[in-house]
């Protein structure tokens, strides 16, 4: 997942692995080419075959604002089952030097019970002149509550593969984490990821 400065990109990523599907997309692009301001949406999906664990839904959408290439702020909420629809600001920090990219997120809800959310990300992108590139990701996520019990969620995903032909295919490995007792998920498997 990144942010590019110019037209719409869409990563989508769906990970099949021994106990649970995963689906995650970002789309970001500009309103007006030339101006700060835009829209940001984030969307994950998680089936895991026992059923006693549940489905998880989450959906971010934001107007933003760029303050600089490398600084961005935004206003809009985020949905999850639980809580529904709740107000949401967020500022981000992205950088790409030469095949690698990384992301600081931070997000507070606006309201009375807020929640806060720390994500990250290191990408690695090998070069476009070849064929088969090296694909890696480490995806890191801690959600916190302000107003009882502390610990929400926390997830750290990994993905090692190969990048043919911008399709990027591999293995995927993705650890959650829940509540203050930290009662912790695992899933092993192959991720696919296409950036439309």
């Amino acid at each position: 997942m990144w942010y590019l400065h110019s037209g719409a990109q869409i990563p989508v990523e769906i990970t099949v692995g021994h106990s649970s599907y995963y689906y995650q997309h970002m789309f970001s692009a500009k309103i007006i080419a030339e101006k700060p301001f835009g829209f940001f949406n984030t969307s994950s999906i998680l089936l895991p075959y026992h059923k006693k664990r549940g489905i998880e839904v989450m959906s971010q959408s934001y107007l933003t604002y760029e303050i600089n290439k490398r600084w961005s702020t935004g206003l809009g909420s985020i949905y999850a089952p639980g809580n529904r629809f709740v107000p949401s600001a967020f500022v981000w920090y992205f950088n790409k030097k030469n095949d690698i990219s990384y992301l600081i997120f931070t997000r507070m809800d606006v309201w009375s019970k807020p929640s806060f959310e720390l994500f990250g990300f290191v990408e690695y992108q090998g070069s476009k002149n070849q064929d088969f590139n090296l694909y890696a990701r480490l995806q890191l996520q801690y959600i916190t509550s302000m107003h009882w019990n502390g610990h929400l969620k926390s997830v750290q995903y990994a993905r090692l593969g190969v990048d043919n032909k911008s399709v990027q295919y591999g293995l995927g490995i993705n650890f959650d984490q829940y509540g203050p007792d930290s009662k912790h998920y695992s899933n092993f498997g192959l991720f696919v990821r296409r950036v439309f």
